[in-house]
């Protein structure tokens, strides 16, 4: 994956993308597999109806008092928080249903509250007279915070107010985007030492360590699988050794899961955390809602998600025209919790590794030694567990109230993993699963980043400089810093520098001199290394490399500014194709993105797999499609300009892919 950014080519291994329910790469998920199978019949508050409801008959017969609505507001993007009174408070945003779904431009922040998650929420004050999508912190001090898309944050010493403009937060982009804007759409989360995670709408990561305020400094950016589709309205929670983060791609209607170990380098957790058969009442009846946006939970006392909320709507935003049978509504959807389980201390884990020991926990609600079906259970990496591989369970025996599992096989470990997935299911059949941190890792770990670098000097006696700075609570270990010059004709390693330990919060300058350059387009790469590791990274090709062909009506556009080697090939023509060959294990398409630009199908070792949109705000060199894991080999990726919603152009910039032997 690549980031142009002034002058560099920032190369990270994201890992996954967003797939069509149930299959990846030829193999089938299995239940628990998806992030959506986590989701469970609705409980039905007080009753279904289908008389005095607003809605089409795909959302009818309803139990209106599950979450928040009515006929005369539309509801938008609430979470739940449970207050020290006991009671789940809502700060909610609605506007006059009259003017439909555009008149969220004009939209309120509404106090609502409920003696469950689910509801039935009543409506008591509107607390900020304009304001759209909030989200609210629960601060160290017993407090809370509330932030809203325009970046103001209102304190308010509980849930139910009086609510105070405190500021608005402010960002240091450091170089790596634009700094002109915070971004809107924002969601935060405190980290173990109280500084504060914040990802943008784009999935760009900053950190404060001045509070709620800020100023956030950026520490990584491109996180999300791709840029098309529309990305947007992530949130992010933190429970026991991990981060997650759950977003929508808005036009594809499809959503996506990460999880992350620093909450600054995120890998994927393949398939989709909810869809069209995502809401289904506990005797059966289904609402099936056009779309689900603005994803927030409800966490227990552990930080584990307990509840998913979604704000819903029946019909595509541009039918709810005020006046009508249309609106949206939020509502709250109950989560299976993830157990507690733990890696027997002592044990070394590696890609030998074939048998480990588990510890699965007892807590209220839940006894494994009575309740487990233990040769249900698989553990491993979740690249393996989704699908129904990892290791299986050979013998198990109490711990007290704990059950101490002996798992055989392949964990399938690989090199993004810092936890192994335990997937499996009760005697009754429900489902069971979490996660175990790995042995030698640590959420306060060393978490290393670079700034965006410049080059120095005239030809041929021209100097790299940057910055490493460690983002951990714990000091990093030596790092090797390497740079890579992409040209026409190859990619190659042309400097490194080693750096010593850097303490937490800490940073050290980078100067690597370079060798004259050839003539014609040059890039450059700054890559991190843990030093005796093998230098081995994604390989990026340019638009114009043999592995690149190109078939049908194609424009060279050359001398592009912010273009990977400064070209990209561009075409309007229905049926026009470029196919990418390569040999590893994932592959991600570069491109542009913009308001004019259209559609493509993705096709993967011949097979299509989904339709993608490139049309909305105006990117270059932006991560267009990202494969799934596949299995080591040859593999092909095309992508075919077809019809669709959006029927402008599309523009190929870069390929790039996995090597096996990186994981």
């Amino acid at each position: 994956m690549g980031k142009r950014c002034g002058h560099v080519l920032m190369l990270t291994a994201s890992l996954g993308a967003v797939w069509p329910a149930g299959v990846h790469a030829g193999k089938h998920f299995v239940r628990g597999g998806q992030f959506k199978d986590l989701i469970l019949p609705v409980p039905i508050v007080d009753r279904l109806e289908s008389e005095g409801l607003w809605g089409g008959p795909n959302v009818i017969p309803r139990d209106r008092d599950g979450g928040i609505e009515d006929n005369e507001w539309c509801y938008w993007g609430g979470n739940p928080i449970k207050d020290t009174d006991g009671k789940y408070h809502m700060l909610v945003c609605r506007w006059p249903e009259r003017t439909g779904h555009g008149g969220w431009h004009d939209s309120e922040v509404a106090h609502c509250v409920s003696e469950s998650p689910l509801g039935p929420y009543v409506l008591t004050e509107t607390v900020v007279e304009k304001g759209h999508n909030p989200e609210v912190m629960a601060m160290p001090d017993g407090s809370y915070a509330l932030h809203l898309a325009d970046n103001r944050v209102f304190t308010a010493p509980r849930m139910g107010g009086p609510w105070t403009l405190l500021g608005r937060m402010r960002l240091d982009s450091r170089g790596m985007r634009p700094n002109h804007r915070l971004g809107s759409n924002l969601t935060t989360e405190f980290r173990p030492d109280g500084t504060i995670l914040l990802m943008q709408k784009n999935g760009d990561m900053a950190i404060s360590r001045e509070g709620i305020l800020g100023p956030y400094k950026m520490v990584s950016v491109e996180n999300y699988s791709r840029a098309t589709g529309y990305p947007e309205d992530p949130v992010i929670w933190r429970s026991r050794h991990q981060y997650h983060a759950v977003y929508n791609h808005a036009q594809d209607r499809k959503s996506a899961y990460m999880r992350s170990l620093d909450g600054i380098h995120w890998k994927w957790e393949e398939g989709l955390p909810y869809d069209a058969s995502t809401t289904v009442y506990v005797d059966g009846t289904k609402n099936v809602w056009d779309k689900f946006e603005r994803p927030k939970v409800v966490q227990d006392a552990l930080g584990r998600a307990a509840y998913l909320s979604l704000a819903v709507i029946d019909v595509p935003k541009h039918l709810d025209v005020g006046g009508d049978n249309h609106s949206s509504k939020n509502i709250v959807l109950p989560l299976v919790v993830e157990k507690l389980v733990s890696i027997v201390p002592g044990q070394v884990i590696d890609a030998t590794t074939r048998k480990i020991e588990v510890l699965i926990e007892a807590e209220d609600g839940f006894d494994p030694l009575a309740e487990l079906d233990v040769d249900s259970l698989r553990f491993g990496s979740d690249s393996v567990v989704n699908y129904g591989g990892g290791c299986k369970a050979a013998q198990s025996v109490p711990r007290g109230k704990d059950l101490l599992v002996a798992f055989e096989g392949d964990p399938g470990l690989r090199h993004e993993d810092y936890d192994l997935k335990l997937l499996g299911q009760t005697k009754k059949g429900d489902l069971v699963f979490g996660y175990a941190l790995l042995p030698a890792r640590s959420p306060l770990a060393a978490a290393l980043v670079h700034l965006p670098f410049t080059v120095r000097g005239e030809p041929g006696k021209q100097v790299l400089e940057s910055t490493v700075e460690n983002w951990g609570m714990e000091s990093a270990s030596p790092v090797t810093v390497a740079v890579y010059r992409h040209t026409r004709n190859e990619t190659r390693a042309i400097g490194t520098a080693t750096l010593p330990a850097i303490p937490a919060y800490g940073k050290a300058d980078v100067s690597i001199d370079l060798p004259a350059a050839p003539a014609g387009a040059v890039e450059y790469e700054l890559a991190l290394f843990e030093t005796n590791r093998r230098l081995i990274r994604w390989h990026q090709v340019d638009d114009t490399d043999p592995a690149v062909a190109f078939e049908g009506d194609w424009v060279l556009r050359d001398a592009v500014e912010d273009c990977f080697l400064k070209t990209e090939h561009a075409s309007t023509a229905i049926g026009a194709s470029v196919t990418y060959s390569f040999s590893g294990t994932r592959a991600m398409a570069y491109g542009r993105i913009g308001r004019q630009l259209g559609t493509f199908d993705v096709f993967i070792d011949g097979r299509f797999v989904e339709k993608v949109r490139c049309n909305w705000g105006s990117l270059l060199n932006a991560p267009i499609y990202q494969t799934g894991r596949l299995e080591p080999g040859r593999h092909t990726l095309r992508l075919v300009k077809s019809e669709g919603e959006y029927n402008g152009g599309i523009a190929v910039d870069a390929f790039s892919c996995q090597p096996e032997g990186m994981e």
